[in-house]
């Protein structure tokens, strides 16, 4: 395969993971990091990347094979418009809109121009996860009845994040969304949402919650429910269990370290891992390498727009169901 050339909207954290990916395989070449708000890294300056806080500069490049988006959720989708006449190779991260309608206009867009549009569920590219959906599929529980999550984050994320987040349920709970269709290959059908603020009266103030128990009827009929918690001290807690007739799988914590100790006095284990930067690396290592690999026209497993209006669906009904206290179908 040639050399891929790639560029990067927006430079926090989420991009900051992506460059270093990019920069670590063969074959990919960062060209170009876009940021209103980009600090010059020099280390990144000094290996021949141009950082620029003006999107034009990407427009005047001669040959940009992909864009990875990793800007705020508002702007996603005009940057998404606006790439399009760059690249057909898309990448995005979640959520890819905040409404219906905008995701709408996204899927027109993909259609027309038969974008190449990804959708950052990178949970979905998890060896564990990815081996539980292939045991499902090869039917080792035979028929699935139940599938349940539980994801807690170690604290939250500052006030000014969540406000401009759209939400716990849009960027939080949006992961588990996606991972119910992918894991069931159904969509779902309807939804009851509880929730409060049990761990910071900001939160409240900001017109969000922080912790939320959420149970799903899928369209085939099997059942599902997710456990969310904006804190839990012990670290980050990534869990799932699904249930057949045949049996049932457990996918459990990341752990910090394999050591279990046994005394008088019980057994003892590490902690999970800390947050989604480590419990989460190689699922993020593995989803660029696929979207690079599909910049070439090979075809890649992935999530795409259709996935990405689902989930924002169900997160939109997930906080109806919360505010009117009753289930919502879909």
């Amino acid at each position: 395969m040639s050399s891929v050339d790639l560029a990067i909207v927006g430079f926090g954290r989420i991009g900051r993971i992506h460059a270093e990916n990019i920069l670590s395989m063969q074959g990919a070449n960062l060209k170009i990091i876009v940021d209103p708000i980009l600090d010059i890294d020099e280390g990144l300056k000094r290996r021949g990347i141009q950082q620029s806080k003006n999107i034009a500069d990407l427009f005047s490049l001669q040959k940009i094979d992909g864009v990875i988006i990793c800007s705020p959720s508002n702007y996603h989708v005009e940057q998404i418009k606006e790439l399009s006449k760059a690249t057909k190779n898309i990448f995005c991260e979640k959520p890819l809109g905040l409404s219906i309608k905008e995701i709408m206009e996204v899927k027109s867009l993909v259609d027309s121009k038969n974008l190449n549009l990804h959708v950052g569920f990178n949970r979905r590219f998890d060896p564990d996860f990815s081996s539980l959906k292939l045991s499902i599929v090869s039917g080792d529980i035979g028929d699935l009845h139940m599938i349940k999550i539980i994801s807690r984050d170690p604290s939250p994320p500052p006030i000014s994040y969540i406000e401009k987040s759209g939400g716990m349920f849009l960027d939080m709970t949006i992961h588990d969304f996606d991972m119910v269709k992918y894991l069931s290959g159904v969509e779902i059908s309807e939804i009851y949402a509880k929730g409060d603020c049990f761990i910071d009266p900001e939160i409240k103030k900001a017109n969000d919650i922080d912790t939320a128990i959420i149970n799903m009827t899928l369209k085939n009929g099997i059942l599902a429910t997710i456990n969310n918690s904006r804190k839990a001290v012990y670290g980050y807690d990534q869990r799932i269990e699904v249930l057949g007739s045949k049996g049932t799988m457990i996918v459990g914590n990341k752990l910090l370290h394999g050591v279990r100790k046994g005394t008088k006095d019980g057994f003892t284990s590490a902690n999970p891992k800390n947050f989604f930067i480590d419990r989460y690396k190689e699922s993020y290592q593995i989803e660029i390498a696929d979207f690079i690999r599909s910049t070439s026209g090979e075809t890649v497993d992935h999530a795409n727009v259709d996935d990405g209006l689902h989930a924002l669906k169900i997160g939109l009904a997930t906080n109806k169901s919360l505010l009117k206290n009753k289930p919502i179908q879909l």
